[in-house]
């Protein structure tokens, strides 16, 4: 059963889209809130996109008091992340931004794991990317204290591609120490770990994943031998989608080399015009 609705999956497609842009065309006062930023008139001369110009508009009616409460760019890594406020939804929201620079394929193609606990193994290059410099326990702490401030708020973490790989990492650790209940969204996530990873991440009971894919997209078959992936799967094509529970999928074709191999579809903008198409 999906408990996220419909509009929840497609703002934070808008955040994951709008990650990419943050830093680069435009960035938003700690103070300044979405609505008090969208309508500056030269909105439409710092975004060129009109797709990402339209979702920060949409994100600003839906959340107009919501704000960037802080963004990580940590430079040895090529890791960024922000984290979002929502007063009127009572929303922290984790973004990780997906792959980029040659740094991101580095951790991307490092095929070796890293032992997380017992038998649970974890893709090395994602680890590496999410805890060097201490990049985990400073995202964490600010989570903490944003929920002491804001012990109402719900957590969301979400990003595409190699985002959502850390998205998913990083909501699968978080969820080990707090109790608050996580809700991951990822958008064209690859494998993050093995089968026991799957196993001890569907027994964490406050902790659900919601991983949304194109139907082909090459970046969601790999790595292939010894990861699988985990949570409720929301697939997407050009002519509908599919919603898969407890993996009531083919798991070694659907998600394999043989059936994914689309470069072209795994573009975030796409998944967001094929998310608006169909709702649940």
């Amino acid at each position: 059963m999906i408990d996220i609705t419909h509009k929840e999956a497609c703002d934070f497609a808008k955040l994951t889209m709008l990650v990419y842009e943050y830093g680069k065309t435009f960035t938003i006062d700690k103070d300044m809130n979405l609505e008090s930023f969208v309508s500056n008139e030269n909105l439409s001369n710092t975004i060129n996109n009109p797709v990402r110009l339209e979702a920060i508009q949409s994100l600003a009616e839906g959340s107009p008091h919501g704000k960037v409460h802080s963004f990580f760019n940590i430079e040895s890594t090529d890791l960024q992340v922000g984290i979002t406020i929502s007063e009127v939804n009572k929303r922290i929201t984790v973004v990780f931004r997906g792959s980029e620079s040659r740094s991101d394929w580095y951790y991307d193609l490092s095929l070796l794991k890293v032992k997380l606990q017992d038998d649970v193994y974890v893709h090395s290059g994602f680890y590496n990317q999410l805890h060097k410099e201490g990049t985990y326990e400073k995202i964490k702490d600010e989570i903490v204290s944003l929920l002491e401030e804001h012990p109402d708020y719900k957590v969301f973490i979400t990003g595409h591609s190699l985002g959502g790989a850390l998205s998913t990492l990083f909501g699968y650790e978080l969820s080990k120490i707090i109790t608050e209940t996580i809700t991951v969204i990822s958008f064209a996530s690859p494998r993050v770990g093995n089968s026991y990873f799957r196993k001890h991440f569907d027994e964490q009971d406050n902790l659900n994943h919601y991983r949304i894919s194109n139907e082909k997209d090459v970046v969601t078959a790999v790595p292939m031998i010894n990861y699988q992936h985990v949570g409720i799967n929301i697939s997407l094509n050009n002519k509908n989608f599919e919603i898969f529970e407890n993996y009531s999928y083919n798991t070694w074709l659907k998600f394999s080399l043989f059936y994914c191999w689309k470069v072209s579809e795994h573009n975030m903008d796409l998944y967001y015009e094929r998310l608006l198409r169909y709702k649940w």
